[in-house]
């Protein structure tokens, strides 16, 4: 089945948070979180190389969307559900759709680390695959 084709929601929430795919307008946020946790990212992500700017962090944010919907890679946001606070990322990365197989990556910024959010976001992630998936395989077996 095309990628394309495969229903998989933008956006769902946890008890404590709301995860969202990457929307216009995220680039202020992600900037703020990436420089407060940059000397703890960088040493982990290839991708923290510098502190970007709120530019480069919106043109991030709109790439990211872009490769949502082209289900190129499955990046999300992760927001606390009651403050609307950005904590981090996580995401379903390096897809292989043919055998539904994915790497979920995670980052969360330092001020957020140990208060059990990014275990609360990456179960609820997987719940989400375990959900779409089989409700997927379902279909592709009629």
């Amino acid at each position: 089945m095309n990628p394309l084709l495969i229903d998989f929601p933008e956006q769902f929430e946890t008890d404590m948070l709301l995860i969202r795919c990457p929307m216009p307008g995220d680039g202020q946020v992600l900037a703020e979180a990436i420089k407060e946790s940059f000397h703890t990212l960088h040493r982990w992500m290839n991708w923290a190389d510098h502190i970007p700017s709120v530019e480069e962090s919106e043109e991030l944010a709109r790439h990211a969307r872009v490769k949502f919907l082209a289900r190129e890679d499955l990046l999300f946001f992760v927001l606390h559900k009651d403050t609307g606070a950005f904590l981090g990322g996580t995401g379903l990365h390096r897809m292989d759709w043919k055998l539904r197989k994915f790497e979920i990556g995670y980052w969360i910024r330092d001020s957020a680390s140990g208060k059990g959010y990014m275990t609360e976001a990456v179960q609820g992630l997987t719940a989400i695959c375990r959900e779409c998936f089989a409700c997927q395989s379902d279909r592709d077996s009629l």
